[in-house]
């Protein structure tokens, strides 16, 4: 399978490392960078848990994108299974939608533009006033940085989403309401909803680690914006996968159900008993299509992802207060 790389999976790549540990080792490196700069620069080790939080927040953001690559290259398999297209025509629309999500031009172009609308509405201003000149550029270009990274990986966060929307122009096989395959997609979506929101939460304590924290309007408007949208990255794909999951429901089963038509005037114009025994087969298959989950997820899931929701909101909340409270 051709694996078409991002800018950011090619940058890690120069360490002879796993991804995982590629991503941490750069956001040890700054860290430790950031040590270096306290320690000759500012005197003072009283911002380094801004600086930390700056540095996990680098390296979990790239760690994040190269897993969704890692995850969405995987589900090649598993449109084949329940898409109902010859499977080269399948595997291609996979590679195309794998690289509308990880488009180079795209992640670079959110992320600078996230990067330059957070520096518009002044969330770089952390209130270091304290800092020497170099060291206040330094921490700047660490903040730029994970909102660069944060931009590249929103970018993917909205693609992915859409890729459930685009799957649902598609035809779809029985195997969709019938296999695991589905629930794994849907479980996958709440996995990227969690990878999200731990990055939201950090990004929460890092500013709340600053001395000037989450004071002003356009901080907290913007904070509050991310949980509407990590709320509604997770809804509107599973309700899709729901929809997807309805609809070709009712679909096989008005197929089935002229089939068994068929077959129950058979058994009755002709009753012997290999014609009963088909039909009442037939009728114990409708049945457990009747019953079949129309949700990509159980009851288990359901508990995860409603924690997955609730998560965020909280850390808005507690967010608000404590810039209020300061």
């Amino acid at each position: 399978m051709i694996r078409h790389k991002t800018h950011l999976e090619r940058a890690i790549s120069v360490l002879p490392l796993p991804y995982n540990w590629a991503g941490a080792s750069v956001g040890a490196l700054f860290f430790l960078n950031s040590i270096i700069i306290m320690a000759l620069l500012e005197k003072s080790f009283a911002h380094i848990t801004s600086y930390f939080i700056l540095s996990t927040l680098i390296a979990q953001q790239i760690i994040i994108v190269v897993w969704a690559h890692e995850k969405i290259l995987n589900l090649r398999d598993i449109f084949i299974y329940i898409i109902e297209l010859p499977a080269l025509e399948v595997a291609r629309w996979h590679e195309s939608q794998e690289l509308d999500i990880f488009n180079d031009r795209r992640m670079i172009l959110t992320g600078v533009s996230t990067t330059i609308i957070a520096i518009k509405l002044g969330l770089d201003q952390l209130g270091f006033t304290s800092q020497p000149y170099y060291s206040y550029v330094f921490v700047k270009i660490y903040y730029y940085l994970a909102h660069y990274l944060m931009g590249a990986g929103l970018y993917v966060l909205i693609a992915t989403a859409l890729v459930v929307y685009n799957m649902g122009k598609l035809p779809l096989r029985v195997n969709v309401i019938i296999s695991k395959n589905i629930r794994f997609k849907g479980v996958l979506y709440s996995k990227f909803t969690l990878c999200s929101a731990s990055v939201y939460i950090a990004w929460g304590l890092f500013h709340l680690s600053t001395p000037l924290k989450l004071s002003t309007l356009p901080s907290i408007l913007w904070f509050s914006s991310f949980a509407i949208l990590l709320c509604a990255y997770f809804i509107l794909p599973q309700y899709s996968i729901h929809q997807m999951m309805i609809k070709t429901k009712k679909e096989k089963l008005k197929i089935f159900s002229a089939y068994l038509r068929d077959n129950a005037e058979e058994a009755l114009l002709n009753p012997t008993k290999e014609n009963a025994s088909r039909l009442k087969n037939m009728l114990d298959i409708q049945c457990q299509l009747d019953e079949m989950c129309q949700w990509p997820f159980g009851s288990y899931e359901v508990l995860h992802i409603a924690l997955i929701i609730i998560i965020p909101l909280v850390v808005v909340i507690l967010e608000i207060i404590f810039g209020i409270i300061k």
